[in-house]
C-alpha cells in the first residue's frame, strides 16, 4: 500500500512540477500578390525582415479607399499543396457579407481571429459603408492564435473583396508556411 502511495505521489509531483511543452502553429509569410481596381482602391504590400529573424517577415499593408463602399462581400480561400506542390483544392472556402461581419464579428470565427490581430497592429474599417481614407496594418503574425484544424504545411490564402453582383475590386494571394513550434 505504501508503495502505491509513493508511486502516486511521484507521478503527481512529475505532473505538477515538470516543464510542460506547449506547441502552437506559427505563421511565416513568404510573398503576397495583390491586384486592385484603381477606381475604388489603391493598395501596396511589402514584406521585409522581421526583427533579427532570418526567416520571419513583417507584412506592411496599405489600402487607400477612393470612394465609399456601402456593401462588401469578402471571400477567404485557404489552400494547402497537394503531393506535387500545387495549391489546387481549397481546404477552407468561405464568402460572407463583410458589413454583417463588422456588425457581428462572431459570424465567422476564422475571420474574427485574423481581423482582430490585424486591427491591433494597424487601423482597419470598423463599420459600413467603408469610408474613404487609408487603412493599414504591419505585422509578423506573431501571437496570432491559429485554429487547431489548420495543418502544419505551406499554404496560399486568397482574399477577395467585391460588391454584390460585381467583379472583385481587391484580390490578393498570400503565400507562407505554418510550422509547429514548441516551447517550455
Amino acid at each position: 500500500m505504501a508503495g502505491k502511495r509513493i508511486v502516486f505521489l511521484m507521478v503527481l509531483c512529475w505532473l505538477l512540477f515538470s516543464p510542460q511543452v506547449v506547441s502552437k502553429l506559427v505563421v511565416y509569410m513568404i510573398k503576397a500578390d495583390v491586384t486592385h481596381n484603381l477606381k475604388m482602391v489603391n493598395t501596396s504590400v511589402t514584406l521585409r525582415k522581421c526583427g533579427s529573424s532570418t526567416i520571419r517577415k513583417t507584412v506592411d499593408f496599405r489600402i487607400g479607399v477612393l470612394e465609399p463602399i456601402p456593401d462588401i462581400l469578402v471571400s477567404t480561400i485557404y489552400y494547402v499543396p497537394n503531393l506535387v506542390g500545387k495549391h489546387e483544392k481549397a481546404f477552407y472556402n468561405r464568402t460572407i457579407n463583410f458589413c454583417t461581419y463588422l456588425r457581428n464579428p462572431f459570424t465567422d470565427r476564422v475571420l474574427k481571429i485574423i481581423y482582430e490581430h490585424l486591427d491591433q497592429r494597424g487601423n482597419l474599417p470598423k463599420r459600413c459603408p467603408v469610408a474613404t481614407g487609408t487603412y493599414t496594418f504591419k505585422t509578423c503574425f506573431d501571437g496570432i492564435q491559429v485554429p487547431s484544424f489548420f495543418p502544419e504545411s505551406s499554404f496560399r490564402v486568397d482574399v477577395y473583396f467585391r460588391r454584390p453582383n460585381s467583379a472583385p475590386f481587391f484580390q490578393s494571394s498570400w503565400f507562407g508556411e505554418m510550422r509547429k513550434e514548441s516551447r517550455i
